[in-house]
């Protein structure tokens, strides 16, 4: 009775969880459906891939910034939410993968920005944004817990 096998998992190709984690957003009406546990587990491995794709914690803080500010101003009381303020994520996404000029790393961040504005398609309500907030944040955390640079 020794170690337990690990249970054998094909190598993905790059960029093949947030592909599924896409196709998972476009089979949801809206985003607040997206079962916390399944969440959770699609941003762990594609904080992972990040990594791997070597995705600087920089290249997305601009996003990360903005997706905050937005959360903290329907915070406030009397707050009103406002989803235009998400859809206008997307150009942010697309002037981050246009920058780059690697042409590995720029497809890492064409999949990063196709991620999360199909996520942005989703958000129509405060409920909605909350659960993006939740998956912004925490591919951003397993991206740093996998060893993600952070400059």
């Amino acid at each position: 009775m020794g170690r337990q096998r690990e249970r054998y998992r094909p190598e993905r190709r790059d960029g093949e969880e947030m592909r599924e984690a896409i196709r998972h957003i476009g089979s949801l009406e809206r985003l607040k459906e997206w079962d916390a546990a399944d969440l959770v587990r699609r941003a762990n491995e594609i904080g992972n891939e990040l990594r791997s794709s070597r995705m600087t914690t920089s290249q997305i803080r601009n996003f990360l910034d903005e997706v905050n500010r937005i959360h903290a101003m329907t915070q406030g009381r009397g707050a009103e939410f406002d989803s235009s303020r998400v859809i206008l994520l997307k150009p942010l996404l697309a002037y981050s993968a246009g920058r780059e000029t690697n042409p590995k790393k720029q497809q890492v961040l064409k999949s990063f920005a196709n991620l999360f504005s199909s996520a942005a398609d989703k958000v129509q309500d405060a409920s909605d944004f909350k659960r993006f907030v939740d998956f912004t944040r925490a591919v951003v955390a397993y991206h740093r817990f996998y060893g993600g640079s952070n400059q």
